[in-house]
């Protein structure tokens, strides 16, 4: 009875996140890394319910590793469930606030072999930037990586991270300039304070994040080593259902809005660095194997840029019968710098999903939603 629910489990798993897990783990590198009789033998992913921690989970149980989630509140909890209910590898761990060492945080992480650390405030509208935003970007990741120091069993540390803490928010074109790992953001403390743009305080909240972390590396040597990945914009569907607009974070949201509450006219590109949410989360998984993957930081984005025209393409070619914005005009869009990702492509096989794919399952994913609720 338990295998045949979650063998259609397992089902469902494979067509959300498409595919099995192709890219697998070295089996006898993690064996090494278990714990023993007094360890517990899982990874703790932080930020369960997110849209690329919900990914996290699917290629993490679709892999064979027992994972234990945390997410903030009993409905995170009970949204988390639906997706997994019958998943013998997974429990969950509902901790309200991850910014400190807490007593629930060293319990959840308690003979876990790796963290794998999402969760992370996302607010394009903060009303006080060092309190809704900097602060807890900073001390979430600290705790973290506090509580797993005071561990004998956590072997490697995952952070995510993001492009903007490489790139040049707002710069424009940079003759010549191609980022890579080795590019830091220049945001400051005090800029970010300062600063009347939430997505600039958000890359920021980022990036001093990051910083902390690789200083805490440094400072206090731990026994594990640390990864920080960083993915450009997401875009792709969600492994959870979306029931409300409630369910829709900032990049869905924002692409939902674009999509379906379709203009005369193409939407202007602001950014033009992308990735599928399935490629982002694969690197993260990947990212475990010490063996195959070094320490040290990842750009995880598409080679090949973004913009509204192209993903409009897409949807009239995948969706006839809809009416979208004509695509057969002249369409600006500002010159970014290339991208270097050959360090990321050598260690994680990529095979980046190519952008016909994302657009069309995050498409297909929000037509379900509209049939359902027509005036949402």
């Amino acid at each position: 009875m338990y295998t045949s629910t979650r063998l259609k489990n397992k089902n469902r798993i494979q067509r959300t996140i498409g595919g099995g897990f192709s890219s697998t783990i070295n089996v006898q590198t993690w064996a090494q890394m278990q714990p023993g009789k007094d360890g517990g033998d899982f990874v703790l992913v932080t930020g369960a319910s997110a849209y690329l921690g919900g990914h996290i989970l699917a290629r993490l149980l679709e892999g064979g590793f027992t994972v234990r989630g945390t997410v903030r509140s009993q409905r995170q909890y009970d949204r988390v469930l639906s997706f997994f209910p019958h998943e013998a590898k997974l429990d969950l761990a509902i901790i309200e606030e991850i910014e400190s060492p807490s007593a629930p945080l060293q319990e959840a992480m308690r003979g876990a072999t790796a963290v794998i650390h999402v969760a992370s405030p996302v607010n394009f509208e903060p009303r006080n930037n060092a309190q809704d935003l900097l602060l807890p970007a900073i001390n979430g990741t600290m705790a973290v990586l506090q509580v797993a120091a005071a561990s004998p069993f956590v072997k490697r540390v995952v952070v995510t991270a993001t492009m903007a803490t490489m790139s040049h928010i707002g710069s424009g074109p940079i003759p010549g300039k191609v980022y890579n790992e080795a590019d830091h953001n220049p945001v400051t403390w005090e800029k970010a304070v300062a600063s009347s743009d939430g997505h600039y305080v958000y890359c920021g909240s980022k990036t001093l994040a990051e910083q902390a972390a690789w200083r805490f590396m440094k400072d206090e040597a731990p026994s594990f080593d640390l990864v920080t990945i960083h993915p450009s914009w997401l875009v792709g569907p969600s492994v959870y259902r979306i029931d409300k607009a409630s369910d829709l974070n900032e990049n869905l949201r924002e692409c939902f809005s674009t999509l379906m509450d379709v203009k005369d006219k193409l939407p202007s590109t602001k950014v033009q660095y992308w990735v599928d949410v399935r490629d982002a989360a694969k690197s993260h998984v990947l990212a475990l194997d010490s063996s195959r993957i070094p320490g040290g930081r990842y750009l995880v984005t598409h080679p090949a840029k973004f913009d509204w025209k192209k993903a409009f393409t897409v949807m009239h070619e995948s969706f006839p019968e809809e009416r979208f914005p004509r695509t057969d005009v002249d369409y600006f869009v500002e010159s970014r710098p290339a991208v270097d990702v050959s360090k990321s492509e050598h260690y994680f096989g990529f095979g980046w999903t190519d952008l016909r794919t994302s657009v069309t399952d995050m498409a297909t994913q929000f037509y379900q939603y509209r049939k359902l609720h027509p005036s949402g």
